[in-house]
């Protein structure tokens, strides 16, 4: 019996699909929701058809941390989005994109829709970023409580970026009683990369309260903190007024002493006319040596004046850089490229 290629072909295809269909395996799936589950979702749906969006958004929001489920995490975004919390819509909705992948490469079961539902959901991340701001932080240390505005917001390292409301953000990090805050200017659609440094802390240490919140204690109130803050301005100050003035009397000396050498010069001059050999008591060689001794005497002051005027400068300087108390120094990205970016604060 003869068979056709067209047959074989088409078995040779069956065989070669057969192992494949066999290994794929299929996409997780959420469990059925329990019955208090259930009632719960009932209840959301009940307050969107009534208009009570936040309190449905609350709903979902419970649910979210119970179930940590894709589909919550779409309608508190989505929901957060109706309300114009731009925010929170931004976050979820960036959550529930890692948790499905795209419509071409899902990573879990979806219904029938998705693409269309996906869709709605991008439109609306991407009207919400235009609103916010997008903060990517890296601490040196992982495990450690990251916080913006005082609420923590995950601990390091964080997953994705934290979505802020435009303006001054206070962007910190604590572990085993460490703690660093800086500011952080966020706009509407930017994007910014904070690198958080952890200074060494032991696993023992007391737990510091926040820089936000400080501790009153018995002998250490605010006129110590301005007392040691007026020293260090007069410190600073009185050193940088010290070389500008310096700075001036080397300046009149270099003035004198060239008036000096000037009147010196023509002292020699006539005293070569005069007589031929200069000695005391002559005009010519009397004034050829108190102008020698003038310029000599300025230039040594001048050089003096402006030696002590650098080593002011440079005290003033290191005195600056030594006596704030709160220095931050991040590295990482300064405006739009990499760097390093120091921060005094006295």
């Amino acid at each position: 019996m003869r068979r056709s290629p067209r047959s074989l072909i088409t078995a040779v295809l069956l065989l070669y699909s057969c192992p494949a269909s066999v290994a794929a395996e299929p996409l997780p799936r959420r469990p059925p929701p329990t019955g208090p589950e259930q009632e719960m979702l009932d209840e959301a749906e009940r307050l969107v058809d009534q208009g009570r969006i936040a309190d449905a958004r609350d709903i979902h929001l419970t649910l979210w941390r119970l179930t940590r489920s894709a589909s919550d995490a779409f309608r508190v975004g989505m929901l957060s989005f109706r309300l114009r919390e731009f925010p929170m819509a931004a976050e979820f909705l960036s959550i529930y994109f890692d948790m499905v992948g795209t419509p071409d490469a899902p990573k879990i079961w979806v219904p029938p829709g998705f693409k269309e539902s996906y869709e709605l959901a991008r439109a609306n991340f991407a009207e919400a970023r235009r609103h916010v701001g997008a903060i990517e932080v890296r601490v040196s240390e992982p495990g450690a409580a990251v916080l913006v505005d005082g609420r923590q917001v995950g601990v390091s390292p964080l997953p994705r970026p934290v979505y802020v409301a435009p303006g001054q953000r206070r962007v910190g990090a604590q572990l085993a009683g460490a703690q660093v805050e800086v500011p952080v200017a966020i706009d509407g659609g930017g994007d910014r990369t904070v690198w958080l440094m952890l200074p060494s802390a032991r696993a023992d240490a007391p737990a510091r309260p926040p820089a936000s919140k400080p501790v009153d204690r018995p002998g250490a109130g605010p006129a110590r903190s301005a007392r040691d803050r007026a020293l260090r301005w007069w410190t600073v100050g009185g050193l940088a007024a010290t070389s500008v003035a310096l700075g001036v009397v080397g300046g009149i000396s270099v003035a004198e002493a060239n008036d000096a050498a000037g009147e010196r010069d023509a002292a020699f001059v006539r005293a070569r006319w005069e007589v031929f050999r200069c000695r005391p008591g002559l005009p010519a060689c009397d004034a050829h040596a108190e102008a020698d001794g003038r310029a000599r005497t300025f230039t040594a002051l001048s050089v003096g004046a402006f030696v002590g005027a650098g080593l002011a400068a440079g005290g003033a300087v290191a005195a600056g850089f030594l006596l704030a108390p709160e220095t931050t120094v991040r590295v990482g990205a300064v405006g739009s490229a990499p760097g390093v970016a120091f921060s005094f604060a006295w």
